[in-house]
């Protein structure tokens, strides 16, 4: 069985229920998941509020870093993430090998964004003066991810929240989290 991942670890539901995860192609349960509610949405976004200080205030070269490893870390599994997202969503392999790409090509993207965002100047209506635009972190993003191209669109939701020093909650859809999930663990 599936688990969430929250705070570092795979957990249950707190109410303990979980669903069948089908493959659409044929039919067959590929997997159960658990059927999180508010109690478990809660759970996860005090994590990540509890994650966000330190995120924040690691460096933007090091948010890069460590966005590139985790792209590493799919790329390792790239077979077999492939594989398990054709069961759950009935995607044939090239299509799902292909929404893997996307993904690893939008987190090295954002990695290598990470520490090139800077902030600017403007000029304002007293003469001589300017203000000074900041980049900063604003806190936990959430990321609803649906069920069509999952990964392509989480990537384009984790990696650049997490690049700009944002913490996230991402909720999969529920037709399709097991990639999804697997991919968050290794991140």
């Amino acid at each position: 069985m599936a688990k969430m991942f929250i705070s570092g670890e795979s957990v249950d539901a707190i109410s303990g229920a979980t669903y069948e995860v089908r493959n659409p192609a044929n039919g067959e349960v590929v997997d159960t998941a658990p059927k999180g509610n508010e109690e478990d949405a809660r759970r996860a976004v005090d994590a990540a509020q509890a994650a966000f200080d330190e995120w924040a205030h690691t460096s933007a070269e090091d948010r890069g870093k460590l966005l590139f490893k985790a792209a590493e870390l799919v790329v390792a599994e790239r077979k077999s993430l492939a594989e398990m997202l054709c069961r759950e969503q009935g995607k044939p392999f090239q299509e799902a090998s292909g929404e893997l790409e996307h993904f690893d090509h939008g987190l090295h993207f954002y990695a290598g964004l990470a520490s090139k965002v800077r902030g600017a100047q403007v000029p304002l209506p007293a003469k001589n003066a300017y203000g000074m635009v900041i980049h900063k972190p604003l806190g936990v993003c959430g990321a609803i991810v649906p069920w069509n191209f999952p990964l392509t669109l989480m990537g384009t939701k984790v990696g650049p929240a997490l690049a700009a020093g944002n913490s996230v909650v991402v909720k999969p859809a529920s037709t399709t989290p097991l990639t999804t999930i697997r991919i968050i663990e290794l991140m």
